[in-house]
């Protein structure tokens, strides 16, 4: 039996070491997978950066233990910047597990105050028809999304009948959750990074913030709006 110990830890050695070898190797195909996308696309890829959103208030799904922004890709969709990277927590010394979260932020005109948007339990009854007066779309837009804002003014602004009419009726709106902060509106899922998947999303950001009147960013709209 003792005998068998040190063979028995240089298997344990052998098989961890293999392991990190594995996951380098890994790493390293990946970087070079993003590497290549951003070249082909005119983007910007950067392996890790401390703050990709520089100024931005993070929702409370996206904080956790030592959190780290991975595989940071940059660059514009027409005229809007995007920013698209991994950001991954780390379990504590109270257990749980490691996340990795893929987030997509969009630059919009103006600074705005912070304001979340989220989608509600789609097993709920709710009409998505985005068509009806103003009250009727306020009863249907309460029912369908929850949302959280620093600024009843701004709320107010970005959450008018037609934005609100539009958000109704985009199937997109079910699964992205929003959030306004600072100079970006961003959204989140629980998932690694995909660049093409990442761009449909950053399109239906793009979508919203075309959408949203002038007014709302304080006068420093350089964008359309009504």
């Amino acid at each position: 039996m003792e005998g068998a110990l040190p063979l028995i830890a240089l298997v344990t050695v052998v098989v961890s070491t293999g392991a990190i070898i594995v996951a380098a190797h890994f790493r390293k195909e990946r970087v070079t997978e993003l590497k290549a996308w951003a070249h082909e696309h005119g983007w910007e890829y950067v392996e890790q950066r401390s703050l990709p959103l520089e100024g931005a208030t993070l929702p409370d799904a996206l904080r956790g233990h030592d959190p780290r922004a991975r595989h940071v890709l940059s660059g514009h969709r027409g005229r809007h910047p995007v920013t698209i990277f991994e950001l991954t927590h780390t379990a504590d010394r109270r257990g749980g597990e490691t996340t990795t979260h893929r987030v997509v932020a969009v630059g919009t005109p103006g600074p705005g105050a912070d304001l979340e948007i989220h989608r509600r339990d789609l097993a709920r009854t709710v009409s998505f028809d985005g068509r009806g007066a103003p009250a009727q779309v306020e009863v249907s837009f309460s029912g369908a999304f929850h949302t959280v804002g620093a600024d009843e003014h701004f709320t107010r602004s970005v959450l008018d009948h037609e934005t609100a009419a539009w958000l109704l009726s985009d199937c997109r709106s079910r699964s992205l959750p929003i959030r306004f902060t600072g100079d970006h509106i961003l959204t989140w899922a629980p998932m690694r990074l995909d660049p093409d998947r990442a761009l449909t999303a950053a399109g239906y950001l793009i979508d919203l913030v075309d959408r949203i009147p002038d007014r709302a960013w304080g006068g420093h709209s350089t964008g359309s709006g009504s």
